[in-house]
Order: structure tokens, then C-alpha cells, then sequence
């Protein structure tokens, strides 16, 4: 990451010393010798540090100093003033402009670099938080449009049990409006098998989730909606938090029929169920966190091969869901679960893992969509 360091001076020759002691600093440095070219300066680049004169002739260094802060680029840009006078009116002038610290000429190069050492160290941190906050927006933009994209119910509670997030396919699937489902507790939603409402607390959700475990269940559970209840499969999964347990995502889908003609059928126009290698690159979900899985290797009806940057523990369930390059059976989406039966080192690319994955659970029009998806890709 490479930072700058501005010297403004009207003297060459104490550009060059400047120059001469920051040799080590490891920076790029950018010189001008007169405020105008440091200001054209200071907007085309990112600077971590000014070192500015407070004698110069037409804008001195207090003037300069007051147009940076009038930027909103240029306004947080520390200035350290270098100085032959030690005036305390100049002193308190330049604090008053902006100055983070002053240096007295002759300058003292052990003194220089300890001062310089401190604002690049600040300025690292600062470009280093930035980039960390940008990827972290990213990611949770990346995964809001999966939640979004996603043909399963996806249903966000807090801590105490209240909804913060339903996506669209909730209204599809379930006939639940999520504006109004936002805000309600998971129990007004939610109905366990007697068709009570457990308070979240109690509730088998909280009690696996807030422990850090998934929790599955096939049967017993359906969404109320103003029409009635919806039958569903349920899977959930604890939010982590450094601070502890933040909340839960319920994981939905809509109890269909008996799929079992429907395999047969299926099974009949495809009785070898070779894998077959996908020709565009597809990456696989973990549509309980959105987390990226890896990327699709092959697939068939029965499993599939992932390619990882992770290894994956065998015998591990995985709640999938992948972006189609195209609408297939009138979804953009394709959700299964999956199990992990062998997982190994890639021998061709240092750091990836394969692993291969058998087919446990599918709805019946997720196994339409993927017989088109291997028909056509």
C-alpha cells in the first residue's frame, strides 16, 4: 500500500534535505514549492502527511493550511509545520489552522521519522479500516440479492425473537407480506405442530440456535398466513456475533406432494445418471448465512462435485442454493441440501479443495430445474 508525503517549500535546497532524510521512510514523495502547486497536488493524489513550510512568499503556510480544510479531501490531511522561528504566537497560529505538531529547522532526522513513523502508522489504519468496511458492505449487499434471489423462505429474527428480514420468496411461497411480517414475533408467524405459539424463548429454535446448532425439522411446523397455515420445512441456523448469539435464520420451504412418480419419470428418460461437467461457472450458497460454498466442478440428479477454498468435514449437511445463468422452470434459483460423502486436497491447485456431494433433499420443482440445468449447460 503505498502512501505519500507532501513537502511544500520555496527553497530547493530545503526540498532536497527533506528529501535527503525521508530516504528511508519507504514513501513516495511529492514536492511543490509554492502553496498553489501543493493544493493541485493534494487533490490528485492521497496524501498521508503535508511537511509545509510557514515562511513562503505570496500564500504562506497558515494560508495554505486554512484553504486544506475547507476541502473535503484535502481536510483531515494532517500538517506537521516545519519552522526557524519558535514564536508561540506562531506556534498557537498554526495549531489554530489546523497543525498536528511543528518542527524547528535545522531538523533533526531521528525526530523527523519518529513524528513521520506515527501519521503513516494512522494513516495505514485508517485505509486499512476503509477497505475493511467497504468488503463488509459488499458482502452484505452480495448477500441481501441472494437472500432476495433464493426460491426458499429465508426468515431473520433477533436475539429476542423478532423478525429484522423476510425475503420475497416468502410472499410467493407462503403468501406472507414481509413489510408486515417485519417487526413481529417469529411465534406470530411461525406454528409449531399443536399449533401453538411458543414464546421464543422456549421455543426448540432458540434453544438449539442460541447454543450455536442447526436445527432441522421435516414435519410440525407451518407458516400462518391470513388464509390459514402453509406446511414447511424448516431449517435454522444461529447468526454468529463476537458478542454472542445475535439472532437466528430460518430457512423455509413449501411441503409439496409425493415426488415419487415424478422420479420415476424422471428416472426413466435418464437411467445412466452420469455426472456431467457444467460449461459456465456457477458458485454454490449456503442460503442459511449466504456464504459462499465454491464453485460448481459437475452434477447430476444423484450429486455433484464442489471446488472449495475450504476444506468441508464429511458426513456435513449443506443447505445449497446457486444463481442460474438463465430462468429454468420459471426460477433464477436452485435450492437443495446436500451431504458431504469425500473431500481432498486439489492436486493441481495449492490452497482448493473438491469434494463430492450426494443429493438428500430437492422439491419437486427444484429437480425439474435441475434436469434443465444439465440438459442445457
Amino acid at each position: 500500500m503505498q502512501q505519500n508525503i507532501l513537502i511544500v517549500d520555496d527553497r530547493n535546497e530545503n526540498l532536497m534535505a527533506l528529501e535527503t532524510l525521508l530516504e528511508s521512510a519507504d514513501v513516495q514523495l511529492l514536492k511543490a514549492d509554492n502553496g498553489n502547486d501543493a493544493l493541485k497536488l493534494l487533490l490528485r493524489h492521497d496524501v498521508a502527511l503535508v511537511l509545509l513550510d510557514v515562511q513562503m512568499p505570496g500564500m504562506n503556510g497558515f494560508e495554505m493550511a486554512e484553504l486544506m480544510r475547507r476541502n473535503k479531501k484535502t481536510q483531515s490531511v494532517p500538517i506537521i509545520f516545519v519552522t526557524a522561528h519558535g514564536d508561540k504566537r506562531q506556534i498557537f497560529r498554526g495549531y489554530e489552522v489546523g497543525a498536528v505538531d511543528y518542527l524547528a529547522k535545522p531538523i533533526e532526522r531521528d525526530v523527523l521519522l519518529s513524528k513521520v513513523k506515527v501519521f503513516l502508522d494512522l494513516d495505514f489504519q485508517r485505509r486499512e479500516l476503509e477497505r475493511q468496511l467497504q468488503e463488509i458492505q459488499h458482502l452484505k449487499q452480495q448477500n441481501e440479492q441472494l437472500l432476495q434471489a433464493l426460491g426458499d423462505g429465508v426468515i431473520a429474527v433477533d436475539a429476542a425473537g423478532v423478525i429484522t428480514f423476510v425475503n420475497a420468496a416468502m410472499k410467493h411461497l407462503f403468501d406472507l407480506d414481509p413489510q408486515q411480517a417485519v417487526g413481529q414475533s417469529l411465534a406470530e408467524v411461525l406454528q409449531n405442530g399443536d399449533g401453538k405459539k411458543a414464546p421464543w424463548l422456549n421455543s426448540e429454535i432458540h434453544a438449539a440456535t442460541s447454543k450455536g446448532e442447526r436445527f432441522q425439522r421435516d414435519t410440525g411446523y407451518s407458516v400462518r398466513n391470513r388464509n390459514g397455515t402453509v406446511p414447511a420445512f424448516l431449517s435454522a441456523a444461529p447468526i454468529p456475533s463476537a458478542s454472542g448469539f445475535a439472532g437466528t435464520v430460518v430457512t423455509l420451504r413449501a411441503v409439496e406432494g409425493d415426488k415419487q412418480d415424478f422420479m420415476e419419470e424422471i428416472a426413466k428418460k435418464n437411467r445412466k445418471q452420469t455426472r456431467k461437467r457444467i460449461g459456465t461457472v456457477l458458485r454454490l450458497f449456503d442460503r442459511s448465512n449466504g456464504k459462499s460454498m465454491g464453485r460448481l466442478g459437475n452434477i447430476s440428479l444423484e450429486g455433484l462435485k464442489l471446488i472449495s477454498r475450504e476444506e468441508i468435514y464429511t458426513a456435513s449437511r449443506h443447505p445449497f442454493s446457486m444463481v442460474l445463468p438463465e430462468t429454468l422452470a420459471g426460477s433464477n434459483t436452485l435450492s437443495f441440501d446436500a451431504q458431504c460423502v469425500w473431500c481432498r486436497k486439489s492436486e493441481d491447485v495449492p490452497g482448493e479443495y473438491h469434494a463430492g456431494f450426494r443429493i438428500i433433499r430437492i422439491s419437486d420443482n427444484d429437480l425439474r430445474i435441475l434436469v434443465q440445468l444439465i440438459e442445457k449447460y
